[in-house]
């Protein structure tokens, strides 16, 4: 923040709830920035324009290689490194030599480059605290991977393992644990994401805080509620026999403020009432899967900011349950109501983002006056039934974005039909984007 209140990084993209999410810095002070790292021997980019050891001059102990054409074998200050990071879409290797060189290497950040396999000399790495491996091809990690013992943050997101490895009971240091699979669908299907088996003896990991996301196999779920550090979980592959256990844990994990719960199977229900009262420090919940009916215990959500609701297919209206929450301020609703009309009658203030996609029998939206006062972004796709604008929208005087996808040729030629008129109820609204196709994430 304090980057950002000097003017020397941009903010590109605020989250909904005002915080910087992206954020660029101009060319100018990115040289500056630089050449004052480089000068105070900080750290040193290598971009393939010179050999890369002339880097070695600066004695810097933190590199980044921004180039396919490097080789750290001829870059004899590799033992002093404490940070690696390389960003590089071509093809990434380390031989066992030169990972038995990295010594005093802290953080090692590979996220999305081409390296399909790390040699077993990386448990030699014992200052190792971060490790990010997110978005690479790798299928499994080396048994040695035990052996880093200070290892802090592990981020094997995204890639094509399926399993851990039992080694990794060992990391008792261990505090962040991401490890959701590739993304396997879009946003309107039913399974979007996979997690990750994970071995029964990873609750000896007391000081784990974050632990997304793992398959529910064996007794993991049981064993979950000793884990009483973790602040952030998500678990798939849920069963309906698996209610009493989990919500047991669930109930044990008091410092819990983000739960993502999943079933794998689309005709299986995601039971949840056996939880007596959630977590009092949660502030995201994400339910994929269908519910029987609206959770008891959604009044008690006191602190909740962001409510997905996925494919869960009730038959009773969600929206009187959460329209009191007093801090909600983004709600995803896919596939999640059966009925024809949904109805803001009251509530929902300081909601910001509401997005509605896949209601196939939605045929009508009545949102009363002075619901949702904040709401800045509206998303309807896959709602093939719905033919008007949603009765009441006027009212949503600080509407910034309208954006209809996948919709009914009805209502979107009277989004943008200056004769039309529903024209006048979103002439307040300075972004409205209509497309017939099926739509991507905003």
């Amino acid at each position: 923040m304090e980057l950002i209140l000097r003017s020397m990084l941009q903010v590109v993209r605020r989250n909904e709830f005002g915080r910087p999410k992206r954020c660029k810095m101009h060319d100018l002070l990115r040289e500056i920035g630089l050449s004052i790292s480089e000068k105070e021997k900080f750290g040193v980019v290598y971009d393939g324009k010179v050999e890369i050891g002339e880097c070695e001059s600066h004695q810097a102990r933190r590199l980044s290689i921004q180039t396919t054409k490097w080789d750290l074998q001829s870059y004899s200050s590799i033992t002093r490194l404490r940070s690696l990071f390389v960003f590089v879409n071509g093809s990434v290797s380390f031989s066992n030599t030169l990972m038995s060189k990295f010594k005093l290497l802290r953080t090692l950040d590979l996220e999305n480059a081409a390296i399909d396999v790390l040699p077993e000399e990386l448990g030699t790495l014992f200052n190792l605290r971060y490790l990010n491996l997110r978005g690479t091809p790798m299928a499994e990690l080396p048994k040695s991977i035990g052996e880093l013992r200070n290892l802090e943050l592990l981020d094997i997101s995204e890639t094509n393992i399926k399993e851990l490895p039992s080694e990794v009971a060992k990391l008792q240091n261990l505090r962040h644990l991401n490890m959701w699979s590739k993304f396997i669908a879009d946003i309107h299907n039913f399974e979007l994401v996979r997690g990750m088996q994970v071995p029964f003896e990873i609750s000896k990991l007391k000081k784990l805080q974050v632990m997304a996301n793992i398959e529910a196999e064996g007794n993991i779920i049981k064993q979950l509620r000793s884990m009483t550090q973790v602040s952030r979980m998500g678990i798939s592959n849920l069963k309906e026999a698996d209610e009493q256990n989990m919500c047991s844990s669930i109930q044990n994990l008091k410092l819990l403020h983000h739960l993502c719960l999943m079933v794998n199977n689309e005709m299986e229900f995601l039971r949840v009432d056996a939880l007596r009262t959630p977590p009092p420090q949660l502030q995201k919940l994400f339910l994929f899967g269908k519910l029987e009916s609206v959770p008891h215990w959604f009044c008690s959500l006191q602190n909740l900011t962001y409510l997905w609701l996925h494919w869960s297919r009730l038959k009773d209206d969600p929206l009187p349950h959460i329209a009191a929450l007093p801090n909600l301020r983004k709600v995803i609703l896919v596939n999640s109501f059966v009925e024809e009309n949904l109805h803001f009658c009251s509530g929902f203030a300081k909601l910001k983002i509401l997005w509605l996609l896949v209601f196939p029998q939605l045929t009508g939206i009545t949102i009363r006056k002075g619901v949702m006062p904040d709401i800045q972004e509206l998303w309807i796709d896959s709602c093939l039934m719905l033919n008007a604008v949603p009765y009441g929208i006027e009212s949503l005087t600080n509407l910034q974005s309208l954006l209809l996808t996948n919709c009914s040729a009805s209502l979107i030629g009277r989004v943008n039909d200056v004769e039309s008129k529903d024209r006048s109820k979103v002439l307040h609204i300075p972004n409205i984007k209509c497309f017939k196709r099926r739509g991507e994430l905003p």
